[in-house]
């Protein structure tokens, strides 16, 4: 019964993280090395070119950005360390703009090679043009997770009233089928997020 009612509770969880990654209030992967607005801060370091920043900023912040984008340009040149030290500088200050400028907390640059999968496939979906293969992928896990909830629901729901314990074993699947749809559907029908 304490493995079902965890199970119910990280369940429960699960569903709200992903409804708040889908609504656009959760995970992030702006913060991460290798997230786009690093990448595009690293391009535009060697381009020499501040604009490609900007979109990540609101107007009212554009100065800092600017200001900090060339004062890192001067310092980097002076030795390999005094670059690492300046690029980090703009990261974090171009980063924490653009997550104050979303609503977000920022709590730090995040290493490379944790963004989420999913997150992953969205922007090389908007890279290649190919939108079908994100879409099949999301539907399915959501399709998988809606029926195995759904069984195993069933399945107790078939002995609920046999025993108080067995009745309790159909309340927690209940509970974890249920919570489950409605944070899909939540995401589902939520609008984007903007700024």
């Amino acid at each position: 019964m304490k493995t079902k009612l965890r199970k119910v509770a990280f369940t429960a969880g699960a569903a709200v993280i992903f409804s708040l990654v889908f609504a656009g209030n959760a995970q992030a992967h702006c913060d991460a090395l290798d997230g786009p607005v690093i990448t595009d801060a690293r391009a535009a370091l060697e381009a020499g070119d501040v604009k490609p920043l900007l979109k990540w900023v609101p107007a009212e912040d554009e100065a800092e950005i600017k200001r900090v984008f060339a004062d890192v340009r001067r310092i980097r040149g002076q030795s390999e360390t005094a670059q690492e030290i300046a690029d980090q500088h703009l990261f974090t200050t171009l980063v924490r703009v653009h997550r104050a400028y979303e609503g977000a907390p920022f709590t730090g640059i995040k290493p490379s090679g944790q963004i989420d999968p999913g997150l992953v496939a969205a922007d090389a979906a908007l890279e290649n043009g190919e939108i079908d293969r994100l879409i099949a992928n999301i539907t399915r896990k959501v399709e998988d997770g809606i029926r195995e909830r759904y069984e195993e629901a069933r399945v107790a729901w078939a002995s609920a009233d046999q025993s108080v314990e067995e009745g309790r074993d159909f309340v927690a699947d209940y509970v974890n089928y249920i919570h489950y749809v409605e944070g899909v559907h939540g995401a589902a029908v939520a609008g984007g997020h903007g700024h």
